[in-house]
């Protein structure tokens, strides 16, 4: 129960973190997009489409780091894992200083593939030099983020991260009011990542104080360990940021930066949605690492199979949601134009994501037992197929051909490849796992899909009031099917678990005043 209630705790850490994130942006994105237009927010995409890229030059260490501090906190080493810091640090300093170097020479190449000219080009060079700046610290911010990971003390990251992004977003929202345009917005988020490299260094002299950050502590040794387990990230990550951003270059490329606009609204839906799912599956690597180490296989499928009902519980409520009645949310938030425009794209899209996102709790026992290289070479295969079939299907069906191209893709990996991949290495039953969560799970999936669907057709939403308290009714329903359904005996003492905990400290509460 110690586990869960770890588990738990990051995971609530976690939720509260990006749901603020989300929040901000959902307030913002409106504003950046109706202040900017649909050309300057189609640049502002692409160069973050390719800081994106540039965040690859973590090359997956903060997940070294994560597991090897998770690794060494567990046998009270500090001395091993001071210098896995040392050496993470000292990798990605040079990393980040290379970028900066070759920057100039980066941003010149963007300005003549896309063609952009005179004064935007001009902007765009300085931007993405600022952007490339910005990348360097947030690469070298990696070490103390994997670290904190390590330590299973996700509310720091999270804290820090909320903070910085309340920041970022008031601070765009005064330098565009007051005329100000895209590298003032570069500007903002560097200064937002020097920020929050500071608070987490402060932090970790707080919580930590025996770790320390030396760069002259690395060792070869050290940094082949580290090198050996990261090189099948990196792949892994290369492969989700060709997926995540390779669209954004493709639709620039061969439509316009103003359709990369009408793109990017149910991308940004789908990768919060990814992010909520993503934020239940990280917080299980340290605890998959630490029985496989002590507890072998068993625990790891019981683990797992809890796991992914609840990962499948999330998942359904956000994707299924959007599936049924995305089009009304859309135009509420962005106007009945972009509603209408993006309709398609967002069905694609989000059932692409309702497919993946339990699945990425898979990739969280491969990461937690070192046996990510052959997801990482599927992943990664799969990934450049994906840009291939973007590219192919783009200049026949526009958009949709992109949103499609990455559909096909990503539903047979995660479909298919990511849960083989799994079972083989944990030695469990594919069928046997598949009968206890995904098809426990069907009729409350069906409940929810169908409750939406019939609120929206009685009365179509055309306030955010009447289309949450639609969605509230409706999750209610799932909600309880799914107890009742999905749920074993224990996970439902899980539930019932926390449940008196809340009533717990609410009544107390109550008490004190």
């Amino acid at each position: 129960m110690s586990v869960l209630k770890t588990i738990s705790k990051n995971i609530f850490s976690n939720y509260v973190g990006i749901v603020g994130s989300i929040v901000i942006a959902f307030v913002l994105s409106p504003y950046l997009i109706h202040t900017l237009g649909d050309t300057n927010y189609g640049v502002w995409s692409v160069v973050s489409a390719l800081t994106g890229y540039m965040a690859l030059l973590d090359l997956g260490i903060s997940s070294a780091i994560a597991k090897y501090v998770a690794k060494y906190k567990a046998l009270k080493d500090y001395k091993s894992l001071n210098i896995v810091m040392g050496s993470g640090i000292a990798i990605l300093m040079a990393v980040g200083f290379m970028l900066i170097v070759v920057s100039p020479f980066l941003s010149s190449a963007v300005v003549s593939i896309f063609g952009f000219e005179d004064e935007l080009g001009r902007t765009v060079r300085a931007l993405i030099i600022v952007a490339s700046i910005d990348i360097a610290v947030f690469v070298s911010t990696g070490v103390l983020v994997g670290a904190f990971y390590g330590f299973q003390r996700y509310e720091i990251i999270n804290a820090v991260n909320i903070l910085v992004a309340l920041l970022k977003a008031i601070a765009f929202y005064l330098a565009l009011s007051n005329g100000m345009g895209l590298l003032a917005m570069g500007v903002v988020s560097l200064f937002g990542n020097i920020l929050a490299a500071s608070a987490l260094f402060i932090a970790m002299r707080k919580v930590e104080p025996g770790v320390q950050l030396k760069p002259t502590s690395a060792n070869k040794e050290t940094v082949h360990s580290i090198f050996v387990y990261s090189k099948y990230t990196f792949l892994s990550m290369v492969a989700m940021q060709l997926v995540y951003y390779s669209d954004a270059f493709v639709i620039g490329y061969f439509l316009s930066a103003a359709a990369i606009t009408y793109y990017t609204i149910p991308w940004s839906l789908s990768e919060y949605t990814n992010k909520m799912i993503l934020a239940i599956a990280q917080t299980f690597v340290p605890v998959f690492s630490e029985q496989e180490a002590t507890q072998g296989n068993e625990a790891i499928y019981r683990t797992y199979v809890t796991g992914t009902k609840f990962m499948l519980l999330i998942s359904n409520l956000l994707c299924l949601g959007v599936l049924a009645v995305g089009d009304y949310f859309v135009a509420l938030w962005m106007g009945p134009k972009y509603a209408v425009e993006c309709s398609a794209i967002l069905a694609i899209l989000f059932f692409t994501q309702l497919v993946k996102g339990p699945q990425l709790l898979s990739y969280s026992i491969l990461l937690g037992t070192a046996n990510h290289q052959k997801y990482s070479f599927y992943n990664f295969g799969f990934s450049l197929l994906n840009l291939a079939l973007s590219i192919v299907l783009v200049q026949k069906y526009g958009l949709i051909g992109v949103a499609i191209g990455t559909a096909i893709t990503q539903c047979l990996f995660y479909g298919v490849i990511t849960p083989v991949l799994t079972s083989r290495v944990i030695n469990a039953s594919l069928p046997t796992y598949l009968k206890e969560t995904y098809l426990r799970i069907i009729p409350s999936a069906l409940i929810l899909f169908f409750s939406l669907k019939y609120f929206a057709h009685l009365n179509p939403p055309d306030t955010y009031f009447e289309l949450l308290s639609q969605a509230a009714v409706a999750a209610l329903l799932y909600v309880v099917s799914a107890y009742f359904i999905l749920l074993g005996a224990d996970e439902k003492e899980i539930v019932a678990s926390g449940v008196r905990k809340v009533k717990s400290k609410v009544s107390g509460k109550f008490a004190a005043t």
